[in-house]
């Protein structure tokens, strides 16, 4: 498998990797947390806007405030993905985020 085109030797390809797999485990144990299925119907939209507004965030003013490393990053997007299932009435519980989060601020701030 090792040819002229192995992206696997990139490292900005295996820091996405990192990224996108802290995300991914980020959003599965919050799911689990939230005792919704991984295959809910209503978390196509939910998960849509989540990487919208993430995206907006990376790109936008906001980056300098979060999302520095992969774990701020991963940390950011769960925080996208918490706002984007309230938006679609999605029930997340007081206390899955702390209250005091900065990132939680973040997200709401970049929203108005």
């Amino acid at each position: 498998m090792n040819n002229g085109n192995d992206w696997s030797s990139d490292p900005s390809v295996r820091a996405m990797r990192r990224l996108f797999a802290r995300m991914e485990s980020g959003q599965k144990e919050l799911l689990q947390r939230l005792g919704i299925s991984l295959y809910d119907g209503r978390l196509r939209v939910c998960r849509e806007d989540a990487r919208n507004l993430f995206e907006r965030m990376l790109s936008g003013s906001s980056a300098g405030r979060g999302g520095q490393n992969e774990g701020d990053a991963a940390a950011l997007y769960i925080h996208c993905l918490i706002q984007a299932l309230e938006q679609h009435g999605l029930l997340v519980p007081a206390g899955v985020v702390r209250e005091n989060d900065p990132l939680k601020g973040v997200v709401r701030e970049a929203l108005k």
